[in-house]
């Protein structure tokens, strides 16, 4: 089970971004999650799959002060992805993808060196924890079409354009 240990003071909270409301699910070790939910039950359902066993605590002032730091200050926080080594290793190369660029899900599973993975590396990618700094919205279709994004083509797009500025 995906869990954080109690003492890493796991908390979770809501904020603006220039992309909606987003919810930040954070510890001790860092954020664990970002999204960009649609409701506020839909951030809490999502953070019950994620991490079944960890009890969170709501810390909106946490979120808005980390959301500050991501969206306004440009700002890397640490992060604390949990998922297996496959996907961890999907999750490091997306991070090495400049701001304002896009890549292929097929360079990405040539990166990791593992060239036939496309599917498993689309599923790893789709299963990314923390959207916008685990830059998956730079990845698109082979064929130049956009592909899909867990919180909606417009957000993936509006990601996209803001890191063009």
């Amino acid at each position: 089970m995906r869990q954080l240990p109690p003492q890493s003071d796991p908390s979770f909270g809501f904020s603006n971004s220039p992309f909606g409301e987003c919810c930040i699910a954070f510890s001790n070790d860092g954020i664990c999650a970002l999204t960009f939910p649609e409701n506020h039950e839909g951030a809490y359902l999502d953070l019950e799959n994620r991490f079944p066993e960890t009890d969170f605590q709501q810390n909106d002032k946490g979120a808005e002060r980390l959301a500050n730091q991501i969206f306004e200050k440009g700002e890397n926080p640490t992060l604390n992805p949990i998922g297996s080594d496959f996907q961890q290793s999907i999750w490091k190369a997306l991070q090495r993808i400049p701001a304002g660029e896009t890549t292929t899900y097929a360079l990405i599973a040539e990166a990791i060196g593992r060239p036939k993975a496309v599917r498993a590396v689309g599923t790893a990618i789709g299963a990314n924890p923390i959207a916008y700094l685990i830059p998956c919205h730079r990845v698109i279709r082979s064929d130049g079409g956009l592909g899909g994004f867990r919180w909606g083509l417009d957000c993936k797009k509006k990601m996209l354009e803001w890191e063009k500025k």
